[in-house]
């Protein structure tokens, strides 16, 4: 079956360890026929959590390649702004590798970004024979894009019950084609609240389009608070949405007897756990990347051995690198023979004697193909030579599709449930139910795996279902 679109989300199960996360792991960049054309920036906000307490977090020397810049802001109530700055030369799809550390504990998070190119300008039609003019090509409209930006990722509720902070910000941005940044548009604003992570009340809705809405009313008891922008004049078309979490501390219990000391926990983490490869129309553009394993036995980093990684395809190899120590890791060559456009690899990694398999996917961004040729001019009888044809049509809409949860992505200690739910837009606006059985079929597959685990729009996953973590992803695919 062919992939049309498709998206995923990790679902992580927390037990009072860090949580670093970033406000987004990627972003597609509308770019022009072969480079990104104007420069453009993004602010990618760093939140660290230990269970529900937060932490400030200290950024490190960030990695970038070339065409891209990143600096860090300074922390405002545990949150610290990142801009990453890409320069209109920039042509290929790549990665932003940013150090945070917590309490001595370093983890590179990876920030991943894509070029959205132009296809190319259609070929000249032929000249006719003494013969009328070829029309002109009609002109694709560039498609819009929109996002809901949320001040905090979290906000924690104390034993007293006073939130912090006490108020989010909804802010909604648009992009369109290759415009230099999205800017601030006025849509409207729906804000919900859940006392049990299954049913919604609406607590706030725009009465007017607007680009920006500060809210304060946190009422009691609540667990979430769910955030949508929708297109202007109306709540009927979704563009965006974000759960935010209400993490509360618990009431002093009573002292109990000391018990036996504990085992460290094993964490094993690759610093890219996906990546898309810059394409052309069919195929990779060549390349290679180096993911790093990194292992702790508790707090204290462990040397790693990587075992056999399968999973490779015709144009896609590996090789490992300073296996067996505390810099071990493996380097992912593609070459122009790649045609298969996504994957998963298997990787073995035993740490101090324990064995784990962790999964590395991938994709390719493949170029948009060339329009097509604009056709010949019928022969008259005794005109003049015609002129030349214009440019060909322009290629059909672009298909994105988006997840949301009604419950964010973060259980703790195995308790809970969120459902996921696949949007299709097509040009900018949302596919309805009719047309998109039209387009194809929405199917759920489960930390890279290749058979569906459902289909479907929506998908509830359970706390009991994560392991740790999961990912999901759906695929529109006919």
């Amino acid at each position: 079956m062919a992939i049309k679109a498709a998206d995923q989300i990790t679902i992580a199960d927390l037990t009072d360890g860090y949580s670093i996360t970033l406000s987004m792991d990627a972003v597609s960049l509308n770019g022009g026929i072969s480079t990104l054309g104007t420069a453009q920036s993004v602010t990618v906000n760093v939140t660290a959590l230990q269970g529900g307490a937060k932490k400030v977090p200290t950024i490190g020397e960030i990695t970038c390649p070339n065409n891209v810049s990143a600096s860090a802001g300074t922390a405002s109530d545990s949150v610290v702004p990142v801009t990453i700055s890409f320069a209109a030369a920039l042509a290929a799809a790549g990665k932003v590798v940013i150090p945070v550390t917590v309490d001595d504990i370093t983890i590179n998070k990876e920030f991943a970004f894509s070029i959205s190119f132009k296809g190319a300008t259609g070929a000249t039609g032929a000249t006719g024979a003494t013969g009328a003019t070829g029309a002109t090509g009609a002109t694709g409209t560039a498609a819009y894009n929109y996002s809901l930006i949320v001040s905090h990722a979290a906000v924690a509720k104390d034993i007293s019950g006073n939130y912090n902070p006490a108020s989010i910000t909804l802010t909604a941005k648009r992009g369109q084609g290759t415009a230099t940044a999205p800017a601030n548009y006025a849509g409207r604003f729906k804000i919900e609240t859940t006392t049990d992570n299954s049913s919604w009340t609406a607590a706030y809705t725009s009465s007017a389009n607007e680009a920006t809405k500060t809210y304060t009313d946190f009422p009691a008891g609540i667990k979430a608070l769910r955030c949508s922008l929708y297109l202007a004049n109306g709540t009927t078309t979704l563009l965006d949405q974000q759960t935010v979490p209400i993490v509360s501390d618990g009431a002093t219990g009573a002292t109990g007897q000391t018990g036996a000391a504990g085992a460290d926990a094993y964490t094993v983490i690759l610093s890219n756990e996906s990546h898309s490869f810059a394409a052309g129309i069919s195929a990779a553009v060549a390349t290679n990347i180096t993911v790093n394993v990194l292992a702790y036995k508790g707090a204290t980093q462990m040397a790693a051995t990587i075992g056999t990684i399968s999973g490779q395809v015709t144009g896609l190899t590996t090789s490992l690198v300073s296996n067996g120590t505390t810099s071990a890791g493996f380097k992912v060559t593609v070459t122009t023979s790649l045609t298969t456009k996504n994957g998963v690899l298997s990787v073995p990694v035993t740490v101090d004697g324990h064995t784990f398999t962790k999964q590395f996917s991938w994709s390719l961004a493949l170029t948009g193909a060339t329009g097509a040729t604009g056709a010949t001019g019928a022969t008259g009888k005794t005109g003049a030579t015609g002129a030349t044809g214009k440019t060909g049509d322009a290629g059909a809409d672009a298909l994105t599709l988006v997840i949301t949860t009604s419950a964010g992505n973060i259980f703790k200690n195995s308790s809970g449930s969120t459902i996921l739910t696949a949007h299709v837009y097509k040009a900018g606006a949302e596919v309805t139910e009719n047309a998109l059985t039209a387009l194809g079929a929405i199917n759920w597959y489960k930390d890279g795996g290749t058979t569906a685990v459902a289909t479907g729009a929506s998908l509830t996953v359970n706390a009991s279902s994560v392991t740790s973590k999961a990912v999901y992803e759906a695929r529109l695919e006919a």
